[in-house]
């Protein structure tokens, strides 16, 4: 495994942009959209993390923050 150093995290800052925009160019696929699979990927890989559910949605709390007008 790598050390984690400042260059080591910002290429995979890198990496993780550039698969986003992979995704949403291959499916078209929304940022929102994408950074859903990202936590989803995280929660997969780490069950145990203490992640929210509720993060992968983030369109339903926006939508229940607003308020009716």
């Amino acid at each position: 495994m790598h050390e984690w150093t400042d260059d080591f995290i910002l290429n995979a800052q890198h990496q993780l942009v550039s698969m986003v925009e992979d995704w949403s160019y291959d499916y078209g696929a929304d940022p929102h959209d994408c950074s859903a699979m990202l936590l989803w990927m995280l929660i997969r890989l780490n069950p145990d993390a203490g992640l929210d559910p509720s993060v992968l949605n983030p369109r339903a709390s926006e939508a229940s923050s607003k308020s009716p007008d």
